[in-house]
């Protein structure tokens, strides 16, 4: 690990870098019936420049109130049966990506939708290779099979490409503004490697890479895999030493985790495009089984860092979650005891804002430590290691997303919260959906202990009743 110098020197740099991306994006706004400039034009945000810049106007798919969480992939050709779907939704899935035969696509939509699931379809007339060619034959093509999904109400979206390089932005950007002309309501969903990439998929940079995809492809949401939790050979944990904070016995969590959310963090906000993140849900290669505590970790640790979008690799594949016989796995039951999780406090968190992500214990790339502060309306963390999603809500009140950084064993924190008097720190409760003082209740010592890779949500704010 770096010592803490090198880390603050990298993302610095990194931010620096992502700023620079405002004069690509520069765009002639209204003027106001005076002649003078509006507010926006006067003083604009990257975000609203870029808002400004798409030709796409009105609401998609995106501003619906759930949260997406999807199979990737799901169940596809003869696996898009009943059971298996309804098996899917029951898990807490609303969203699978999948593919079927041409002749197939209508009544797999049919099935998707009468389970309570829609879906991001793979098809070949849109699914860009290294050579496609977006010519008139292809045109039609891709017209012939919009024309017929795009007001069924089990679609989600069209999947062009999984981790496209640089050279193929272009091709993609072509082809998800054709799609869009024809239906600017649903997803033109494209997934990226992670944004740690040395020589940025060939941009040079994976600065320039997601400068340039987000300038060419005008993407509606931002999307990366990283599966962070390997085994570790022992030379490995040799080199890193055995009290290094990514290291768990044999699990070694990747060093460039969070650089890589707070990379697709500071895109997101910057340019106010939603990002969606993964979980790795199969074991394969050096990626062990995933335990409830691995699979938490990584959801958990995307939501504090805003996502509003997640991911399982995978749901059908491998048969992560799904054997070809149509029964389910014990990663299924898994699945299903988080996204119940999921789904309760999304109902809370799908109108706040993220603001900013601290974490506390030793130095980590991408990770800003938690500065210590007495104003109201902040928090102080002592303890185990936590990473901290800080948001507010419309009325400025301030919420903490804490979550345990140990993907393997429980970890105990104290929290001093600095409330204004006659207010409380309060808890999101699961169960009911309401905020409640925590027992024991001491807001200026109050003890956290918390299962591996488990999250809480506090408000820090307001009043609530004491709960056991």
């Amino acid at each position: 690990m770096d010592d803490r110098r090198d880390v603050l020197k990298r993302r610095d740099f990194f931010r620096a870098s992502v700023l620079g991306a405002a004069g690509s994006l520069m765009v002639v706004l209204p003027k106001s019936t005076s002649g003078e400039n509006t507010p926006s034009a006067t003083n604009p945000t990257i975000e609203s420049l870029y808002k400004a810049s798409l030709p796409w106007k009105g609401k998609c798919v995106l501003d619906e109130p759930v949260l997406p969480i999807l199979g990737w992939p799901g169940p596809s050709a003869d696996m898009i049966t009943d059971k298996i779907m309804h098996d899917m939704s029951e898990a807490g899935f609303n969203l699978s990506l999948s593919s079927t035969s041409p002749d197939r696509i209508v009544s797999a939509l049919d099935v998707a939708h009468s389970n309570g699931l829609r879906l991001i379809l793979q098809t070949p007339e849109y699914a860009v290779d290294d050579k496609f060619v977006l010519d008139k034959a292809r045109k039609a093509a891709i017209r012939d099979v919009v024309m017929k999904i795009k007001d069924h109400p089990g679609l989600y979206g069209y999947h062009l490409r999984d981790e496209p390089r640089f050279f193929l932005l272009d091709t993609l950007a072509q082809v998800a503004d054709f799609i869009r002309d024809l239906d600017s309501y649903h997803l033109c969903y494209i997934n990226h490697n992670p944004p740690v990439s040395q020589d940025g998929l060939g941009a040079g940079s994976v600065e320039v890479f997601w400068k340039e995809c987000i300038r060419k492809c005008r993407p509606r949401f931002l999307s990366y895999d990283h599966y962070p939790i390997q085994i570790g050979s022992d030379e490995e944990i040799r080199q890193l030493g055995p009290n290094a904070p990514n290291v768990f016995g044999k699990v070694l969590v990747k060093p460039d985790y969070y650089e890589a959310l707070d990379g697709c963090r500071t895109f997101s906000t910057l340019y106010g495009i939603p990002f969606w993140a993964f979980t790795c849900s199969v074991r394969h290669g050096q990626y062990p089984t995933p335990t409830e505590g691995y699979m938490r970790f990584q959801l958990n640790c995307s939501l504090a860092y805003g996502a509003r979008g997640l991911q399982y690799f995978t749901y059908a594949y491998a048969q992560a979650m799904v054997r070809k016989d149509g029964t389910t796995t014990p990663e299924w039951e898994i699945a299903r005891r988080i996204n119940t999780d999921i789904h309760t406090l999304w109902k809370k968190m799908k109108d706040l804002r993220s603001i900013a992500v601290y974490h506390t214990g030793p130095a980590w790339y991408g990770a800003r430590s938690l500065p210590r502060s007495s104003s109201a309306g902040t928090i102080n963390c002592t303890g185990d290691p936590a990473a901290l999603g800080i948001f507010d809500d419309q009325d400025g009140m301030k919420y903490v997303y804490l979550v345990n950084k140990n993907p393997v064993s429980w970890a105990r924190m104290q929290l001093e919260a600095n409330v204004k008097e006659g207010e409380d720190l309060v808890y999101y409760e699961l169960e009911d959906g309401q905020f409640y003082r925590r027992w024991p209740y001491r807001p200026k010592n109050l003890p956290v202990a918390l299962a591996p890779g488990e999250a809480i949500l506090f408000r820090l704010g307001g009043t609530g009743p004491g709960r056991f």
